[in-house]
């Protein structure tokens, strides 16, 4: 062994504290370094990686592993198993050894990672969000807790379970071919932790041709009922005096069914149970009325956690027998049939005065709510005078129906009875039936020295605005026109005179209104809104033409007449086809005509839809019912269809 200089204990120890330099100063010695490789997740194998140049007899080499630099007991060996104890923290190793030249040598790695414990997997899903309807696009979202890789996803869209050539998007558009069929997605992919996943949607469908719109929610304030005592009753009671007849109505929504009962009862001058005019017991999904066995209600059950609609009517004006009652639950009527209280020799009640809606009873409590919502009580059976009604609007949330609430109408037997938020369906207001638009006014050119027309003539309007739809059948060379005119129905004086050339427009002798971004089809229905105001004394008349929506204007008239350049305004309204030098094959078909006094349109001078005829009728002048100008020719009532 070389001769080694002796130095002092200070910078002996001094140098050894130093990572890799025990005799990392003496002259020839090149200091060794060490290195830890592999994965830090607990179950793995790490390795020491010791080098030097000067060479080292490996089985000679001392190793000494540990966890945030606290040693791990028994772990000497160039290669250590990570376990459970040493997950998250960071592992080095030391290593201390004679090199080959005789140099003493001690070498410190730098940390390791932090070691975590091996991923699990967690299987990916893969949902289908969109509307399943033709043309509609649908979209494939995968969720997964390890992470969706950084490899592609390999998408197959099925339907019926069969593949669909070339659907290999996260997206598919359908179409017509998948009608009324359910649609699946599948995903093939590597998640970030080197899982291989494969997973296949729910399926959504069947396709439709049109969207189906979920109904609207809304969020309401109801009566919430609830039972948490042993010996009451939750309830809700209202008071009011003897109504000899009358009738109920209420929403009523019970939200799980526990074993314990709901009840909505008409009580008269006792609230005793057996002497209720009717109690109506809301058991596990259906119903039965107390008392009265003849009462079956076999047809209807109920829904938990859905709104149900009941109505009463009672009628206790005879004097001779029980209570005359009627029932219906969501539309399904029972009835008329008696009262299961017979009160007094005469065997009649005296009315209801008492209505309770209750949940639960005396012996128990429930987890369920009995939730009350549009309470109305009125004093005869049609429902037309009102006695008393609560929607629950005008309190707050958590506002006590009890006795502790000065301002609760309730009756004082209430308990357990606090306002709350439900969400109920909005029902929507059933549209009004369209009014049948089944005729039109065709109008044809098959004379060779004038043209087809319809024309209107009123008084001189000031202003006023006309609205109609057309349709042009064909084209063969001949245009239609819409045209506005006031003294003059000369063309050359037109207000304003639309022409209606083989798919364009044009305003003739009006260079200035430029038509350029509405075209026409043929064959199909167009809409054409014209305004005008004559009312300026020194302008001409100012226009507005709008056509399928789309608006031009205000601009001037092409009228230009007398030394003030103004125009009198608007008389009549010309639609007409073709001239006066051919014929034409298309028709010049015209509906729903309107003219107004006024640009706004609020004041209507004369409208047509052509309902009132019988298809085939003239409106030319051989017809006295017609309202049309002696000018018309060639109009007459045909099938729109």
């Amino acid at each position: 062994m070389k001769t080694k200089l002796l130095m002092s204990l200070p910078i002996l120890l001094a140098l050894s504290a130093c990572d890799n330099d025990f005799e990392g100063n003496k002259e020839g010695n090149s200091i060794g370094s060490i290195s830890i490789s592999g994965d830090t997740i607990v179950g793995s194998s790490l390795s020491a990686n010791l080098v030097d140049t000067n060479g080292y007899d490996a089985a000679a080499v001392t190793y000494s592993w540990m966890a945030n630099d606290v040693v791990i007991s028994g772990a000497t060996s160039s290669s250590y198993t990570l376990v459970d104890a040493d997950a998250a923290t960071k592992i080095t190793v030391s290593a201390s050894y004679t090199d080959d030249d005789g140099y003493d040598e001690v070498a410190k790695s730098n940390p390791s990672s932090t070691v975590e414990f091996p991923a699990v997997n967690t299987e990916g899903t893969v949902a289908i969000s969109g509307d399943a309807v033709v043309d509609g696009e649908l979209k494939a979202t995968i969720t997964d807790p390890n992470g969706t890789g950084a490899t592609p996803v390999a998408y197959t869209w099925m339907v019926d379970g069969s593949d669909i050539a070339d659907s290999n998007a996260s997206t598919y558009t359908l179409t017509a071919a998948e009608l009324g069929s359910i649609i699946t997605v599948s995903v093939v992919y590597t998640d970030n932790d080197g899982f291989d996943e494969m997973a296949t949607s729910e399926g959504v469908g069947p396709v439709t041709d049109e969207i189906i719109v979920p109904p609207a929610v809304e969020i309401t304030k109801v009566a919430s009922i609830t039972d948490s005592m042993t010996d009451d009753a939750g309830e809700l009671r209202y008071k009011d005096s003897m109504l000899e007849q009358g009738k109920l109505t209420v929403s009523f929504n019970k939200t799980l069914d526990d074993g314990k009962d709901a009840y909505i009862g008409l009580y008269g001058s006792s609230t005793s149970t057996n002497n209720a005019v009717i109690d109506l017991r809301i058991q596990n999904g259906v119903f039965q009325i107390r008392n009265n066995e003849d009462a079956i209600l076999s047809e209807v059950t109920y829904t938990l956690d859905e709104w149900h609609d009941v109505e009463m009517t009672w009628d206790s004006s005879s004097t001779t027998e029980v209570t005359t009652l009627t029932l219906t639950i969501d539309g399904v009527m029972y009835g008329p049939f008696l009262s299961s209280t017979k009160e007094g020799p005469d065997l009649t009640t005296d009315g209801v005065s008492t209505v309770i809606f209750k949940l639960g009873d005396n012996g128990g409590l429930t987890d369920a709510s009995f939730l009350v919502d549009d309470f109305k009580l009125y004093s005869d059976t049609a429902g037309t005078t009102e006695v008393f009604s609560d929607d629950f609007e005008g309190y707050a949330v958590g506002d006590s129906l009890d006795t502790d609430n000065g301002a609760s109408p309730y009756n004082s037997s209430t308990a357990e009875a606090v306002v709350a938020e439900a969400e109920r369906l909005v029902e929507e207001e059933p549209e009004e039936p369209a009014e049948p638009n089944f005729n039109v006014a065709s109008i044809t050119d098959t004379m060779t020295d004038d043209a087809g027309e319809l024309r209107y003539k009123d008084s001189m309007l000031e202003q006023g605005k006309l609205t109609v739809s057309f349709n042009k059948t064909m084209d063969d060379g001949k245009d239609a026109y819409i045209g506005l005119y006031g003294s003059s129905t000369s063309t050359n004086n037109a207000v304003i005179d639309l022409r209606i050339q083989n798919g364009v427009f044009q305003i003739r002798n009006n260079e200035d209104a430029i038509l350029s971004e509405v075209t026409y089809t043929l064959g199909e229905w167009h809409d054409v809104e014209m305004t005008w105001d004559s009312s300026s004394t020194t302008e001409v008349t100012s226009l507005t033409l709008t056509i399928d929506d789309v608006m031009y204007g205000p601009f001037l008239s092409a009228t230009k007449e007398g030394p003030d350049l103004t125009t009198d305004g608007v008389s009549t309204v010309i639609f007409k086809i073709g001239d006066n030098g051919g014929v034409t094959d298309a028709a010049f078909l015209v509906d729903d005509f309107k003219l107004y006094s006024d640009i706004e349109g609020t004041t209507e001078v004369f409208a047509d839809d052509f309902e009132s005829y019988t298809v085939g009728d003239s409106l030319d002048t051989d017809n006295p019912d017609s309202p049309y100008n002696s000018s018309t020719a060639e109009a007459v009532v045909a099938d729109r269809l």
